[in-house]
């Protein structure tokens, strides 16, 4: 990080004050164009730059970083947001965060970190802000991606003042899969005379206005939980009520004093799943006590859902500032019915029922080929590419990590379309694609707990390996044996695929053992070899002895 930097300048283009018919206006060109200029959208723009490639980025808003930023009207983090995996694992693979950075940094540091990044790779250049794309379809073999040029008016909403059109070669779409909210209608809630909002909307316990009142929070992921405790933290709220259908197992942010993303190893992750899931939910359970304990009755096993990371709402919970309910049976004007028969007063409803995929700028003719509205899924090869459209189209970002944030999984999968791009890579048989894709999904159906939540997960360090393998830089331990028992042994954060290969790093190296590996897993480690010894010894003993 380069120390504080000012917010970035916006090009606004010309501000016509009225909507201006393209007609017969050459559309402009580059290489490639990035949809988005968020942390997915930044780092494979930072990748295409550096193979050589001519590169244009269109960002809807006035500012780089995307979700990151806080903002009152719009998509984006609330006040109080902390990144909820560590400095470690989420971050750029050649760009830590400074050591004296928090191990959870605060969204503030978080775009402050973003900014630098941009400003160290010389990206501003290549964002066109307040480009709303509407349209991307295939033309004479080639992409043509129309977009609204907006402006903020008086009131700072955006208005079209023209259209822009662009035609390139390749498309990376890093839009990301938060966009739409999916909303919900309570039974009743028309009689109900306070707000109801969804959480994309709550940014403040006092600007959304809700300090000291009672409320309903409608969920129990990531973000219900983050605005649950601020309405008790900061809003003063006399009661706070979480509703869930499902329940969730809550994961602290550090077990035994160190980041909980750091147990995310190779060799953990190669435990069997039936195994790995009965381990991690017995110690869960004895540093934090069974969910059941708390009222939150979870449907599923822990290792089959996104997780819910908190290290304060079973606190909470304790003190009964936040109450645990189970699903919602309708609103009765102040009066909210539960699936059990339980019924409160509230005098505000938030819905975090999240978000659903859109793609519905695609033309109609391709559209079908990537995106099932119903399910909420996406039909691409390794998370990256239509078997129908080929390898000059990717989609990056459109994964959900099972654990670990998506940063390392967007730059990996930029990397791999960048080396597409310059070295004409060709993809594998459609059927074959095809064939793996649904095998994939399958997997996933009979790992997860059904949901439009785990529609698209992915464990990032598998699913970077398998990425990093198509362009020769996964790392292994043949290739680096000084790092053998961190690469088995610890996460190694995403520096660890800047070791070899295209667009490899020189201080991806110190970087990795920068990364702490647990004491927990060091002691893993020894049983491990002190069994290994023990049965050789009584193999050689039985060998001598008894043969």
């Amino acid at each position: 990080m380069e120390g504080d930097t000012p917010p970035l300048p916006a090009d606004m283009g010309d501000t016509a004050p009225l909507p201006v018919d393209m007609g017969d206006t050459a559309p402009m060109t580059a290489d490639v164009c990035v949809l988005g200029a968020g942390i997915s959208g930044l780092v494979t723009a930072k990748c295409l730059q550096d193979v050589g490639l001519d590169v244009l980025v269109l960002e809807r808003s006035g500012d780089v970083g995307g979700l990151w930023n806080l903002r009152q009207n719009c998509h984006g983090v609330m006040a109080k947001t902390h990144i909820n995996v560590s400095k470690y694992n989420y971050c750029f693979s050649d760009y830590p965060f400074p050591d004296a950075a928090s191990d959870f940094p605060h969204h503030s540091e978080m775009c402050q970190y973003i900014h630098g990044y941009v400003n160290k790779n010389n990206l501003l250049k290549l964002v066109k802000f307040y480009r709303s794309v509407k349209h991307v379809s295939k033309k004479d073999g080639d992409w043509l991606v129309r977009a609204d040029v907006l402006r903020e008016d008086d009131s700072g909403c955006l208005e079209t003042v023209r259209e822009e059109s662009y035609r390139v070669k390749f498309v990376a779409i890093a839009t990301g899969h938060h966009v739409t909210p999916r909303t919900i209608t309570l039974p009743g809630q028309e009689t109900f005379p306070g707000k109801v909002i969804h959480s994309v909307e709550y940014k403040h316990a006092v600007s959304s206005g809700m300090e000291e009142s009672k409320v309903l929070v409608v969920g129990v992921g990531n973000s219900a939980v983050d605005i649950a405790v601020d309405l008790v933290n900061t809003g003063r709220c006399e009661r706070v009520y979480l509703s869930t259908r499902s329940g969730a197992w809550i994961w602290p942010n550090y077990l035994f004093g160190q980041p909980i993303d750091l147990y995310a190893s190779r060799l953990n992750l190669n435990v069997p799943w039936w195994l790995n899931t009965a381990m991690v939910e017995t110690i869960i359970s004895l540093v934090m006590g069974h969910p059941n304990k708390w009222g939150l009755n979870p449907k599923m096993r822990m290792l089959q859902t996104q997780a819910t990371v908190s290290p304060t709402l079973i606190h909470h919970i304790q003190r009964e500032d936040i109450v645990i309910k189970p699903g919602l049976d309708g609103v009765k004007g102040s009066e909210v019915h539960f699936t059990d028969g339980s019924q409160c007063q509230v005098d505000n409803i938030i819905l975090s029922t999240g978000y659903k995929i859109d793609l519905s700028f695609l033309d109609p003719q391709i559209v079908d080929d990537v995106w099932d509205r119903e399910a909420n899924t996406v039909n691409l090869w390794k998370s990256v590419f239509s078997p129908v459209l080929g390898p000059t189209l990717a989609f990056i970002g459109y994964v959900q990590p099972s654990s670990g944030g998506v940063l390392s999984m967007s730059e990996t999968q930029a990397r791999w379309f960048a080396e597409m791009c310059i070295n004409g890579g060709q993809l594998p048989p459609l059927h074959n694609m095809q064939t793996e894709i649904d095998r994939e999904k399958e997997i996933c159906e009979k790992r997860y707990y059904k949901s439009q939540r785990h529609t698209i997960q992915q464990d990032p360090v598998f699913y970077c390996d398998d990425i990093a393998s198509q362009f020769n830089a996964k790392p292994t331990v043949w290739k680096h044996p000084s790092l053998a028992f961190r690469l088995m042994f610890g996460s190694c954060g995403p520096a660890q695929w800047r070791l070899s290969g295209p667009g490899a790093w020189q201080g991806a190296y110190q970087q990795v053992v920068k990364v702490p590996v647990t004491g927990f897993m060091k002691i893993y480690a020894a049983v491990l070899l002190m069994a290994t010894c023990f049965t050789a010894y009584l193999l050689y003993y039985v060998f001598n002895n008894m043969l």
